[in-house]
């Protein structure tokens, strides 16, 4: 056989140059390599400086060491300012939070509805005072006290709705709390009920007590009712004394104003309406100066007013005098 002609020299290979193509692939591999270890060490950059600026913000700005401060939206006209720090202490969250953690506002939140002054929760958002999340803004609505149940020694404070309130008063303090600063009545007594407190924040049960409510919530903003503070319904639904008025409202005078059936009874062919007893009232202040006219009580149930017999036995003219006018008076309103 012949021998094949070897293209080697003394057993050495031949390198051949690379082609153009060859060049250009293996540069753009290259290039490949740089922007792919490129873009790695950014995006290990970027995730350090991330985290160390999340780290920076929780500690400097998101996190704080002291609990946020707590602030209504809107504060009742009748809220006094003590009450208003009671409530915000109540539910200031204890210890530090983030001002991203919503866990905060649902222990806002929670704490809000089981307070008795509390009816509705609205909103619990955050807010901004000086710094993020510094403050937590709540949106309620709350319990207005209307009247003070009067039970043994103490007095309780009780919604438009009969829900008992955390306050209670003793008797010496209750003049303090019937009147506000321009010296009207804001809160009147109801007594005679029969039904103990119950725990704040339940409905202290009883038709006697909401017969009394009703009262109060009609008298409330009537000028001529500022001297009654009162309403007894110890005689509801007749229990003492069918003859006598269920309901008697007692004045700062110590005197009495026997108003009758409840305001929502609907048989009135029994006694005058409810609209007729609020214009005899009006008349009798207008025209005696006093709810009362002076008298120990006045009866405004029916069609003429009454008072006590004995008192016009009284020796003096002037008293006369005015049991002429009532008299008269109660003529003119019965018509």
């Amino acid at each position: 056989m012949g021998k094949t002609k070897n293209s080697r020299k003394g057993g050495k290979s031949i390198k051949l140059a690379p082609t153009a193509a060859q060049i250009e692939r293996q540069r753009k591999l290259q290039r490949a390599g740089v922007h792919a270890a490129a873009i790695f060490i950014l995006m290990v950059g970027g995730f350090v400086s991330l985290r160390l600026l999340k780290q920076h913000v929780d500690r400097t700005i998101v996190f704080s060491h002291e609990p946020p401060q707590v602030v209504l939206k809107d504060r009742p006209a009748w809220m006094s300012d003590f009450l208003q720090r009671q409530i915000l202490a109540s539910v200031r969250p204890m210890g530090s939070y983030s001002a991203f953690d919503r866990n905060l506002l649902i222990e806002v939140a929670t704490s809000l509805r089981t307070n008795p002054w509390i009816k509705t929760v609205r909103s619990v958002r955050r807010a901004f005072l000086q710094r993020p999340g510094d403050t937590v803004e709540i949106d309620c609505e709350f319990r207005a006290p209307v009247a003070m149940v009067h039970w043994k020694d103490y007095f309780w404070l009780v919604d438009g709705d009969g829900v008992k309130l955390p306050e209670q008063f003793t008797a010496q303090q209750v003049p303090h709390v019937l009147v506000g600063r321009d010296g009207t009545t804001n809160i009147r007594i109801v007594e005679g009920v029969r039904q103990p407190p119950v725990e704040a924040g339940h409905k202290w049960p009883g038709n006697d007590l909401s017969a009394g409510l009703d009262l109060v919530k009609l008298l409330y903003g009537e000028s001529f009712a500022n001297e009654i503070v009162k309403v007894d319904v110890a005689n509801f639904d007749g229990r003492n004394n069918t003859r006598e008025a269920q309901l008697v409202l007692g004045t700062k005078y110590g005197t009495g104003i026997k108003w009758g059936r409840p305001v929502n009874a609907k048989d009135f062919f029994v006694e005058v309406s409810t609209a007729q007893k609020l214009k005899y009232l009006q008349e009798v202040r207008a025209e005696y100066g006093r709810v009362d006219a002076g008298q120990p009580w006045i009866d405004i149930r029916f069609d003429k007013i009454t008072y006590p017999t004995g008192a016009a036995d009284d020796s003096t003219s002037d008293h006369a005098d005015g049991h002429a006018r009532l008299a008269s008076s109660a003529d003119s309103l019965g018509q």
